[in-house]
């Protein structure tokens, strides 16, 4: 028996990219998984994937992150279906493109609800289990944008992301004396359906900036067993985070001027 068999995880966001390939990374090693999506038919697919391949129990919820309620009734079937997660993965996030006054006030909530909110409702709800265990894993996938200055790009992302980052650092430092890790994982362009909506940006950026998300979803995983409560993914997005940290903000705040006057 291998040191993650019997346990659970719950991946939110597992019908695509890094949080589906999340799911087949801890399915190998043995951990029964909870996989939570909107897309309950692709869900379904995933689960008699992976219970064919791996002698693992896997259970479904399909659920609206956007919706506050809904933290509470997840917290709830699991529990009822005797899922106490060991680890937590909160990977569920989406884009949005346009001006910051374009986008409505209830897709602003939404979008905070779905990348932020709900990292900290699941957190707060299953951390008590994982206190009682004295084990935990907590993997918050947050971005390399996390590191960027303000931009104008319309959204909330950065911002939502930044606050990932020190969201899980502060979780790690509290708790990590009782065995329970938190890392913030900081992956940049990833092969997944979320960069594929972006069309001919994606097209502009070069092919070696680019990782897939089976690599991201791997480091993730084995960098927050090493007890990281932060990890950026590949040297190249190692290195974009240092420029970001290096440049001053006078140049950051001309470029922005720049791209402000190309916008309709």
């Amino acid at each position: 028996m291998n040191d993650f068999e019997g346990k659970n995880a719950l991946i939110t966001g597992a019908s695509s990219g890094i949080g589906k390939d999340m799911a087949f990374v801890m399915a190998e090693k043995g951990i029964n998984l909870v996989l939570l999506a909107r897309r309950e038919s692709i869900l379904n697919e995933i689960k008699h994937d992976l219970e064919k391949k791996f002698q693992i129990k896997v259970l479904i919820i399909a659920s609206d992150l956007s919706q506050i309620t809904e933290y509470q009734r997840i917290h709830d079937e699991c529990l009822n279906n005797d899922f106490s997660p060991d680890f937590l993965v909160n990977n569920a996030g989406y884009g949005t493109l346009d001006s910051f006054h374009k986008i409505s006030y209830e897709d602003h909530i939404k979008f905070i609800n779905v990348l932020s909110t709900s990292v900290i409702a699941l957190t707060r709800l299953f951390l008590q289990n994982m206190l009682d265990k004295g084990f935990g894993r907590i993997i918050n996938i947050a971005s390399l944008a996390g590191f960027a200055p303000a931009s104008n790009s319309g959204g909330m992302y950065t911002a939502v992301k930044s606050m990932i980052i020190k969201h899980s650092e502060g979780i790690h430092k509290e708790y990590s004396n009782k065995n329970i890790f938190c890392c913030a994982v900081c992956p940049g362009f990833t092969h997944t359906e979320f960069h594929d909506q972006m069309g001919d940006f994606k097209r502009s950026i070069p092919s070696f900036m680019w990782m897939d998300s089976k690599t991201v979803a791997e480091q993730a995983f084995n960098e927050t067993m090493k007890g990281k409560d932060l990890f950026i993914n590949g040297g190249i997005n190692k290195f974009l985070a240092f420029l970001m940290w290096l440049t001053p903000k006078w140049l950051t705040n001309l470029y922005y001027k720049v791209i402000m006057r190309k916008r309709p």
